[in-house]
């Protein structure tokens, strides 16, 4: 397998994503994603790091212990300290030599034959290990360059073009007497970056086609705002290059859009849990009454669409009517999150408490309004979304 591959594959036996572990070694999220494509070659100390940052060694990341077994078994620490070795000794008899005249050369000459000597049989040895080393690693960097040469080719040639693309919402949905849609943005990032080049996004739904002008950012993408997706409608994406007076188009792909796409489903309590969303009145004296929950541990899931990555989850209790502050709030902790049969969305499982031990006999209530739960699920972009739950009476 290529040097990409491998580090795919130990990234993914880890369950890291490539952001997780480019920030581990400090790189971007889009220079690990062309390490893992073969388009790019990670450099000595970054090659270290992933192997450090997946717990494995260099060898098993190269692929060389997969190698010939009667070759020698030479990291690339080692491989670099004898050539460090071998690159201090060469510049030190450089020095020795360059210092010598005349009659003081002859006589130095001969005081330094003998150390010369044993010099130059550690470097004959030096250079069979590295020459050993590289008869080991040859065939698998051959391979990799031809894979590097031929994306390039492509490149060059208009093709594969595209490393990542994604929309996004940039509203909630909006909801019409006959339709459903939601405002997105569409963002590109091509494999490579070249200056001058320009962008228009083609949205093609049925016999219509919008283009739409692409904004270059600093990481190299571009974005496309002023889209508007329709719930049952189906989008058919392309991107349009412009460079040196010369246009060429790449196919993106297709997006169905539909509801389950729109924004989260909140699920109340986990499958099989015991979790009793009710209250219980009490009177105190003639026209007070005080409010307790009949279950103080409060448990959600939060079944999201693809693009959404939840970020945090609160339930506000609300005694009164939605005037003025809840009356209490849970923060809730995020307890897991997986995906489910071939399904690209994450369901993800948040669950804490309203108890308080300021809050003996329960809460001040009007004795009318009907209680309710209200969650809010923020994602990492910042959106908000909202649902109630009313509470019944136990």
């Amino acid at each position: 397998m290529t040097l990409g591959q491998n580090i795919q594959n130990a990234r993914r036996a880890q369950g890291l994503s490539q952001e997780a572990l480019a920030e581990k070694i400090g790189v971007s999220r889009q220079a690990l994603g062309k390490w893992e494509k073969d388009t790019a070659l990670p450099g000595l100390d970054n090659l270290q790091a992933l192997a450090a940052a997946l717990g494995i060694g260099v060898n098993a990341l190269l692929g060389a212990e997969n190698a010939d077994p009667a070759a020698p078994a030479v990291t690339l620490d080692a491989l670099r300290d004898l050539l460090a070795a071998r690159d201090a000794e060469e510049k030190r008899r450089r020095r020795l030599w360059g210092c010598a005249g005349g009659a003081a050369f002859i006589v130095l000459a001969g005081l330094l034959a003998g150390v010369a000597l044993q010099y130059e049989r550690q470097i004959s040895a030096l250079n069979q290990n590295y020459a050993a080393i590289q008869s080991s690693y040859a065939a698998q960097q051959a391979e990799l360059s031809a894979q590097i040469s031929e994306l390039q080719d492509a490149v060059r040639m208009g093709e594969a073009t595209i490393l990542d693309w994604r929309w996004l919402p940039v509203d909630k949905l909006h909801r019409d007497a006959d339709k459903s849609w939601m405002p997105v943005q569409v963002q590109v990032t091509p494999r490579t970056t070249r200056d001058g080049v320009t962008a228009r996004l083609a949205v093609r739904c049925g016999d219509d086609t919008q283009l739409y002008e692409m904004t270059a950012a600093p990481d190299g993408s571009f974005a496309a705002d002023g889209i508007v997706f329709t719930v049952g409608s189906t989008y058919e994406l392309s991107v349009q290059w412009t460079a040196d007076g010369v246009t060429t188009n790449e196919t993106l792909g297709t997006v169905d859009f539909n509801d389950e796409m729109t924004e989260p489903q909140i699920i109340w309590g986990a499958v099989g849990s015991s979790l009793d969303f009710g209250y219980s009145v009490r009177r105190v004296g003639n026209k007070q009454y005080r409010l307790t929950l009949t279950c103080y541990p409060v448990e959600v899931q939060v079944d999201a669409p693809p693009w959404m990555q939840p970020a945090q989850v609160e339930i506000d209790l609300r005694l009164n009517g939605d005037a003025g502050e809840p009356t209490a709030t849970a923060v809730l902790d995020c307890e897991g999150e997986s995906s489910y049969g071939n399904s690209s969305r994450t369901e993800s499982v948040w669950n804490g408490t309203f108890y308080s031990d300021d809050v003996v006999n329960g809460w001040e209530y009007d004795g009318e309004t009907l209680p309710k739960y209200v969650v809010r699920v923020t994602d990492t972009n910042g959106n908000v979304w909202t649902e109630e739950m009313p509470l019944s009476k136990r």
